[in-house]
């Protein structure tokens, strides 16, 4: 079993990343997650920032790191992820555009949380994904992601689903990677 830590932007990944459900999905990919340290932004993943967070996960035990970045609104996703450095243990997916993105994804998650089954055609076109699940939401819900994440969460939000849209190739890509650095193992 390969252990591996994740460095994200907020704490909307780690509460997902915590889940039973995902831990699951780690176990089943013989995986164990050591830990989840969130950067706190984008800014937190160049040189002078990424070794303390990776520090954190090689102190726990991780074997290889996964590093998530959001697009948001770069124009490039291997421009974004030049920006962080590059180690031979590291692996960097791009979300495109936010992480969040990928519960517009998830239409048994996402539909359970609105009360609409009505899917998402193109998830990771939008640029503010709570917003638009706060409208598909119909009613106010506090511009809070961690909050969201929680709700996802509750609501079975998985991120194996949101890779199986046809249409949320970030977040297949971040499923990808890890079946490969379970097998290389």
């Amino acid at each position: 079993m390969v252990k591996i830590g994740i460095i994200c932007e907020g704490e909307s990944e780690k509460i997902i990343f915590d889940s039973p459900d995902f831990k699951a999905l780690m176990n089943s990919y013989k995986i164990e997650l050591v830990d989840v340290v969130v950067a706190g932004s984008k800014t937190q993943y160049r040189a002078d920032f990424l070794p303390k967070h990776r520090q954190i996960l090689l102190d726990k035990g991780a074997e290889r790191i996964i590093a998530l970045v959001d697009l948001d609104n770069d124009q490039c996703i291997t421009l974004t992820k030049e920006t962080v450095p590059a180690f031979d243990d590291q692996t960097v997916v791009v979300a495109v555009k936010e992480f969040e993105n990928w519960y517009l994804a998830d239409t048994v998650a996402l539909g359970t949380f609105t009360g609409t089954a009505q899917p998402v055609e193109k998830p990771e076109e939008y640029v503010e994904p709570l917003d638009e699940i706060i409208r598909l939401l119909g009613k106010r819900f506090p511009k809070s992601k961690p909050r969201l994440a929680n709700n996802m969460k509750r609501c079975g939000f998985t991120i194996d689903r949101a890779a199986g849209h046809p249409n949320c190739p970030s977040a297949r890509y971040f499923l990808n990677k890890l079946q490969t650095i379970a097998s290389a193992n």
